[in-house]
Formats: structure tokens, C-alpha cells, sequence
């Protein structure tokens, strides 16, 4: 087979078989990550001690991972907790646990304490290296001897007793150690209840209301405010010694969308350890960073039942991942650069080089980008996906652009899917349905035709409801009558505009919005009937849309 003959540029490169600008995913970038990596604003907040911001918050491959690593590289002491490593299967498999939380006992307390038991424990042996029992001891007894004098750090101290040989040991050992203490008090108030619990089937449910008020009341007097108010001291002594300290510390944490404990809990654990985070703010020497998808906060407000969760009471706790085209840009360029430059000898090979056509009238940048949720993510695999077409050739043609995004489209379907699986696990129902809609702009009159939309609602509400599916009662509601499909439908909207699969247009004067752009959310009781949705560009070859209809 003839070699094909060189473009006329100045700059010829022969695109190789198995090309690519770097793997989607942060983890397994290291050939392109670090030497290409791209300073957004999010990065010096994280980095930043004074900043308040502690929880990385942005969609799936909007760079969380990416700030972590990078500054687990920065040379500034480290410790990265990974939930799936601390053993918390044990507090979900705690028969008194578990039968406190079935008699509806609130367990947030306990939550919140163990979480900033832990920090505090991970943090002493980061600062002062403890690595053995001699080691924990005698950093004890260096807090012992400055603070021992001040009265109102005593029962911090003899909190602190109890542990003055354990700072060294695992993570998971010490979880496993603060479950048993509260499982050995519980046992001592409520033995016989719980082990009802454990060889009786739903012997929750046998207990009256009185009788469940009265066990939930001896459990407060157990799990209760006390521990949190010694261990706010015990975070007082911990910043009073860090004064003076130009050393920076920070303790990342990642893998949170993982499944690292039983759902029953995970949600409930994931907000005590958001809301444990503020309390450390005193420490001004220790940045502690939570990578936090945004799928993932949507499932803590829904199971934790506090919709001003996100946006009111810890705002200035989050740092949101955005990105501008711009840098986005920077992020394509810095690898198309590295690629070629690992190849060949000689001048730099830019974005340009490779990808010189306009897609129609378009450049092949912004047609690439228009058609991404703005996420490094989604530019990087679009290129690997063009690239890969254009393999033995010079560069990429607006063909095998198009043809491109074929593949890309459907895989950025999967991966909306996927990430939102846990929050609305029928989103690809929904889809399928917008798909049966045959274009690309809709009005809602048009997506509430009766019987495509009852359709829908069988498909839905005939199903056993998946965890805390919101879709699946309004769509039994309105399989019982047609009074409530209003509500079903307008629900659809809110559910696709806040995943970015649509954008909306509240009135004919005003523009679309896109909740990865503008507003991340809109009540469907705010939608108005003459609203329309534009299905989003990514998703039309997906979704087998004519990307022609553009109303």
C-alpha cells in the first residue's frame, strides 16, 4: 500500500497507529498529565492554606483527580486517604448500628466524630512522623507537657490518653477500635434489643412507636455531643502547636465515588465528613482537599433530606471545577505538542498542524468543543477519537471529524449515564425517549404527548423503584392519572438539564442556558409551558438526532 503523499505545510507529520494525546482518566495519564499539566484557577485554590475551600467539586473528568496528584507531586507532606482502605464495611456490618439506624436513631453525631477522629489522628502522624508505639507515646507526652496547666484542655488530653500509644497504627484499625468502644456501650444499655434484632427477622418493625422513642433516647445519652466537643479541643491543642509551623500539610481524599461502604450508610457518612472538614479551618498549616463528584453531593442532599446542603450552608467550603475554552485549548495544545515531540526531532507541532480543516465553516476546535461539557475529559477523548481515524495520515481531515464523533457521541452517552447512575438510575430510559422524539429541539407540549409520554411511565413505574429513583413515583402517579403527568414531565426537564444532556430556553427572547455553563439547577415547578430544550450537540449522533434541526 502506497505511503500517502505529504500536505503542503511546513510542518508534515505522519500520524502513527496508536496516537493518542493522553488516557481520559487522571489516574493512568501519567505519560501526559504532569509535563502537560494546566494551572486552572481551581488549582490555586486548592493549593492555597488561607483559602477556604476544601472540597473539589465537578462532574466526572473535570480534573479532581488531576489537582490531587498534582499536588500529592508538589514535595509537601502528604497523606492520601482512599475510602476504600478504612475498613468502614465494619460500622455497616455493626449489628448495634445497623439496629440503631433501623429504630430511625440518628447517627449523625457518631458520623461526624469519627470522621474527626480520624483527621485528627492522620494529621498528628503527618506532622510529627509517627511511624511506632515509642513514637505515639512521646509525641503524647509533648502535648501533655504544654497543655496539662490549661483546665479547659483536660478533657481533650484524656481524650487523648485513651489513644497516646495509637497514633500509629492504620486507619482501619482505628475505626475498627472507636466501633467497638460505641458497640460496647450500646450492648451495655440495649444488649437484649439488639440481639433480638440480630436472630429475629424485622424486629424493628415489631416495636411500638413508644418503645422505639424510648431505646432511641438511651442511644443519645451514648452517642451524644460530648465526644465532639473533646475533640474540638483536641483540634484547638492540635492548631495551638502548629503555630509557628511554615511546614504546609494536607490530607487528600479520593475514590469517594466508589462503592467504599454499604449504600444504607455511604451518603450519611460522605455529608458527616463534608460537614467535619470546617472544624479544621483552625489549623492554618493543614489543607485537607475532598474530591467530590457532583453526582455524588446530588445523592447526599436526596438521602439526608436538607436540599440547602450544596447551595447555602457550605458554599464557601467548595471549590468548582469550570474551565474556559481557552484553557481548555491550552490543555489540547500542551499534548499534541509532547506527542509529536517524542516522535520526531525539530520544530513544535501544534493542534493547527494536525487538524487544519474547518468542520463546514467551523474550526475544528471550537466544532470539537462545542460539543463537550467544557471537561478536559471530553476534548481529550474526542481528539483520541479523530486521531485514531486519521491513522497513516498527515493530518486529520473534517470527515474523519465527523465520523469521529460517532464514536465519541456514544461514548459520552455511557459515560452520562454511568456517572449518574446512582442519582437518577433511569436516565436511560429517559434518553431512549428523547430519542423516539425525532428532533432536536422540543417544546414541552411536545415532550407531554399523551401517549408517548404514558409510554415512558409504564416503562419507569411498572419496575421495582432502584435506591432513591426520583422519577419512579411520579411516574406511577402519572400511570394513575393524567392530572399528573404535568409534574412527571417537567420533572424530565429538570433531571436532563441538571445532567447537561439538554439545555432550556425559559422564553422566546431568552437564550438557552446549560447547567454546565449557567445555572446548575432549576425546580421543575419553575418551568414555564411555553419552555423549550435543545438536546445537547455531544449526545445528537448518540441519540440518532438530525444535528441539522437547530430551531
Amino acid at each position: 500500500m502506497p505511503m500517502p503523499k505529504p500536505a503542503k505545510r511546513s510542518n508534515p507529520v505522519l500520524l502513527a497507529k496508536g496516537m493518542n494525546i493522553g488516557s481520559i482518566s487522571a489516574e493512568t495519564d501519567d505519560d501526559f498529565l504532569f509535563e502537560c499539566f494546566v494551572h486552572n484557577p481551581a488549582v490555586e485554590t486548592a493549593s492555597r492554606m488561607q483559602a477556604p475551600g476544601m472540597v473539589l467539586s465537578g462532574r466526572t473528568g473535570s480534573g479532581k483527580t488531576a489537582i490531587i496528584r498534582h499536588i500529592e507531586r508538589s514535595g509537601h507532606p502528604h497523606v492520601t486517604i482512599d475510602p476504600n482502605e478504612m475498613s468502614l464495611s465494619y460500622v455497616s456490618n455493626s449489628d448495634a448500628l445497623r439496629f440503631l439506624q433501623a429504630i430511625g436513631a440518628d447517627l449523625d453525631l457518631l458520623f461526624l466524630a469519627l470522621w474527626k477522629h480520624v483527621l485528627c489522628i492522620e494529621f498528628i502522624r503527618l506532622k510529627y512522623k509517627v511511624a511506632d508505639e515509642d513514637g505515639s507515646r512521646s509525641i503524647f507526652g509533648r502535648l501533655w507537657d504544654r497543655f496539662s496547666a490549661d483546665d479547659r484542655k483536660k478533657r481533650s488530653l484524656k481524650y487523648l490518653k485513651e489513644w497516646e500509644g495509637k497514633f500509629w497504627i492504620t486507619m482501619d484499625q482505628n475505626i475498627k477500635e472507636i466501633t467497638e468502644k460505641y458497640e460496647s456501650k450500646l450492648q451495655a444499655e440495649m444488649g437484649a434489643d439488639i440481639e433480638k434484632f440480630k436472630t429475629r427477622g424485622q424486629y424493628e418493625k415489631q416495636l411500638s412507636t413508644e418503645k422505639k422513642s424510648e431505646l432511641v433516647a438511651r442511644a443519645k445519652k451514648i452517642v451524644n455531643a460530648e465526644q465532639l466537643a473533646e475533640l474540638a479541643g483536641v483540634i484547638d491543642m492540635i492548631a495551638d502547636s502548629s503555630e509557628g509551623d511554615l511546614t504546609k500539610y494536607f490530607i487528600l481524599i479520593d475514590k469517594m465515588d466508589e462503592r467504599w461502604v454499604d449504600v444504607s450508610i455511604r451518603f450519611h457518612l460522605t455529608r458527616a465528613l463534608i460537614e467535619s472538614l470546617k472544624a479544621f479551618r483552625k489549623i492554618r498549616n493543614l489543607k485537607i482537599l475532598l474530591a467530590l463528584r457532583t453526582d455524588i453531593l446530588e445523592r447526599v442532599v436526596q438521602e439526608t433530606g436538607d436540599l440547602t446542603f450544596q447551595r447555602e450552608k457550605f458554599d464557601e467550603y467548595f471549590i468548582r471545577l469550570l474551565w474556559e475554552p481557552g484553557e481548555l485549548k491550552d490543555v489540547v495544545q500542551k499534548r499534541v505538542r509532547l506527542l509529536f515531540r517524542r516522535q520526531y526531532t525539530g520544530g513544535e507541532v501544534s493542534f493547527e498542524d494536525v487538524f487544519p480543516y474547518n468542520v463546514g465553516r467551523i474550526d475544528p476546535f471550537v466544532y470539537m468543543l462545542e460539543r463537550t461539557l467544557l471537561r478536559p475529559r471530553d476534548i481529550i477523548a474526542f481528539v483520541n477519537e479523530a486521531l485514531k481515524l486519521a491513522s497513516g495520515q498527515y493530518e486529520v481531515t473534517s470527515t474523519q471529524i465527523r465520523e469521529a464523533e460517532g464514536a465519541y457521541s456514544a461514548g459520552r452517552r455511557q459515560a452520562l449515564e454511568q456517572e449518574w447512575k446512582t442519582t437518577f438510575p433511569t436516565l436511560p430510559k429517559v434518553l431512549d425517549h428523547l430519542t423516539k422524539m425525532r428532533r432536536t429541539v422540543i417544546s414541552l407540549e411536545e415532550l407531554s404527548e399523551r401517549e408517548q409520554i404514558e409510554d415512558l411511565a409504564l416503562k419507569i413505574g411498572t419496575e421495582k423503584q432502584i435506591d432513591f429513583d426520583p422519577l419512579h413515583p411520579l411516574a406511577v402517579a402519572a400511570i394513575e392519572s393524567p392530572n399528573n403527568i404535568s409534574t412527571f414531565v417537567r420533572t424530565i426537564v429538570e433531571i436532563l438539564y441538571r445532567v447537561a444532556a439538554v439545555g432550556i430556553k425559559l422564553s422566546p427572547t431568552q437564550r438557552y442556558s446549560y447547567s454546565h455553563i449557567d445555572q446548575p439547577y432549576f425546580a421543575a415547578s419553575s418551568l414555564p409551558d411555553d419552555l423549550k430544550i435543545r438536546v445537547h450537540p455531544m449526545l445528537l449522533r448518540a441519540l440518532s438526532l438530525d444535528p441539522h434541526d437547530r430551531q
